[in-house]
């Protein structure tokens, strides 16, 4: 994933992925159980729409498999849930070389695999640099479904004379002894570190690989037997490396994902005490939800706590711009003035979200990124029309018939048709809706569709680059029927792309934003996305939860939370 991957974000329906031995099994769908009356009373559990898709970490793309992962697997370095700064995790630190291309990372000791039949006499091994070789080694072997390899494709040296054969060893990843690993780039970067602590570059062992084992060195423990189809819990490893003041992490005995589909149950699963923390919460509900009970939010202490922020993350339609008819700009741009975000965002919405995206394509949350200067294509009806004549469609010339895909999620189709209706009443183009999985849009994507599809990004790592890279031309592919992720517009523009490139190599930060800017904006003019609304999110915790932070890119950091039991809660009426 270059920069975001990160995600499609859940504005789709995923199939449930498993891997070899480790699959999940199937058992009957239950209920999920008061806290109070079992013995998970210190498990944190989560509420969310969908299982997830896999969890082998250079296949990552959606938030649900994002957010189990972390919790099993870990990389060099992470990013802090309050502020999105980087920190060693794997790594005790590191030093860079004059030319900024030499990486020199130092391992922490005592850090050791879960304890997996993968390993000899089931006891997890120590993690050593030869396990930062093999997990960067399989990150640069280009193969299907291997999502990270994009990421860092045109950053580490020899990628590809070890994809084309041409050299024996990896050179750009290197063993220097046990506790030392260094990288060597092909080009300076603005972005390497935090393409470490990103999802892709979590570490992973060759024993737990061959044996398709879900072993990490994360906070807690994959089970097979508590993978199932209403929900997947992972046990505390109780050998985890990180410890607080002395005290063994992570505190609680374990993390629970409770597949939920309907935001309404997942609301009433939160009232009853069932669910510790609920990030989708329905927009209708939420003014019912805290005016009528005000109280619970107001006490001190407060028994429920409503979080609010600015996310990494934006909605916008894509469009195929390598095949007919929407490789016409001026097509394009008379489908962008055609479309009224505010009405999306006020009437489809609710208003749940920070605001329409009226600008370009990195969000408001993306720290000291002017995104406001960025001048988008405002919605206007007449100039929509006379664009569309210009592209060459009128009385003469219909346009041919469009399909708009979205995923399964409720909140995508409404979004769907709240366009097909617009785009009828303002240019008379009729178009039919298609709702697919997210391994359906994948596979579609990387087929020759002229169409437009609703699609979501949620940011790997928090820097413009994360969502210009959706537009880098060097990720298309030469074969119309070939995947060109992230950049499924297969948009190309040498001047965006010259800019985007500077930008990811230049370690001067103001020059970045400034180059940055410039590309956003191009795309702005150009029309490959058509930005539709960017992201603010509400999530629901029990005053139980401590030590756990909301933040902008949806990062479950879990081992210093605590549940604490608290005092007589005041029940919240179901409406």
């Amino acid at each position: 994933m270059k920069p975001t991957r990160f995600l499609y974000i859940t504005l789709a329906s995923f199939i449930l992925f498993s891997c070899g031995d480790d699959n999940k099994t199937k058992k009957d769908d239950k209920e999920v159980k008061d806290k109070t009356a079992t013995n998970a009373a210190n498990v944190v559990d989560f509420a969310v729409s969908d299982a997830y898709q896999t969890l082998d970490p250079i296949e990552i793309i959606d938030v649900n498999s994002f957010q189990v992962q972390s919790q099993i697997f870990e990389g060099l370095l992470r990013f802090d849930e309050n502020n999105l700064s980087l920190k060693p995790l794997l790594a005790k630190f590191w030093e860079v070389d004059d030319a900024g291309l030499v990486y020199t990372f130092h391992l922490n000791k005592g850090i050791y695999f879960h304890d997996n039949a993968c390993f000899d006499g089931g006891k997890g091994k120590e993690m050593t640099a030869k396990d930062v070789v093999f997990t960067f080694k399989r990150i640069c072997t280009q193969q299907e479904n291997n999502y990270a390899f994009s990421l860092f494709n045109e950053v580490i040296a020899g990628v590809k004379e070890l994809n084309s054969g041409s050299a024996t060893e990896f050179s750009g990843v290197k063993a220097i002894d046990d506790n030392t690993v260094q990288f060597t780039l092909s080009k300076t970067s603005s972005s390497f570190l935090q393409m470490l602590a990103t999802p892709f570059s979590a570490i992973v062992c060759e024993e737990a690989v061959s044996a398709n084992a879900v072993v990490g060195t994360g906070p807690f423990v994959y089970d097979k037997s508590l993978d199932t189809e209403n929900s997947i819990t992972l046990n505390r490893n109780n050998n985890y490396h990180l410890k607080d003041n002395g005290n063994q992490l992570p505190y609680v005995a374990g993390v629970k994902y409770n597949y939920i589909i309907e935001g309404r149950e997942r609301l009433a699963a939160f009232k009853e005490g069932k669910i510790d923390i609920l990030e989708n919460i329905p927009v209708e509900e939420i003014n019912n939800l805290v005016q009528e009970n005000i109280s619970a939010f107001q006490d001190k202490p407060a028994q429920y706590v409503l979080a609010r922020n600015k996310e990494l993350a934006i909605t916008y339609l894509n469009f195929n711009t390598a095949v007919a008819p929407f490789d016409n700009v001026k097509l394009r741009k008379a489908f962008a003035l055609a479309i009224d975000k505010n009405k999306i965002v006020d009437r489809v919405l609710k208003g749940e979200a920070y605001g329409p995206a009226v600008n370009g394509i990195v969000p408001p949350a993306v720290k000291d990124y002017d995104y406001s200067s960025i001048i988008g294509i405002e919605f206007d009806v007449a100039k929509a029309k006379k664009a569309l004549a210009d592209a060459g469609y009128g009385p003469n010339k219909a346009f041919p018939k469009l399909e708009i895909v979205s995923s399964k999620e409720s909140v995508s189709v409404r979004v769907a048709l709240e366009i097909q209706k617009q785009l009828k009443s303002n240019l008379n183009i009729n178009a039919e809706i298609t709702s697919m999985s997210l391994s359906e849009m994948l596979k579609y994507k990387s087929s020759n569709n002229a169409s437009i599809v609703v699609s979501s990004w949620l940011a790997e790592f928090p820097d413009p680059l994360n969502f210009l890279s959706l537009l880098y031309g060097g990720y298309v592919s030469e074969s119309l029927d070939k995947s060109s992720y992230p950049n499924d517009s297969r948009y190309k523009n040498a001047a965006f792309d010259k800019a985007y490139k500077e930008a990811m190599e230049t370690t001067d930060e103001t020059r970045k934003m400034e180059l940055c800017l410039e590309a956003d904006q191009i795309a702005a003019n150009e029309v490959p996305i058509i930005p539709l609304w960017y992201y603010e999110r509400y999530q629901l915790i029990q005053s139980e939860v401590k030590n756990y932070t909301p933040n902008a890119m949806r990062i479950h950091f879990l081992p210093y939370v605590k549940l604490e039991k608290p005092q007589a809660k005041t029940k919240i009426e179901t409406h």
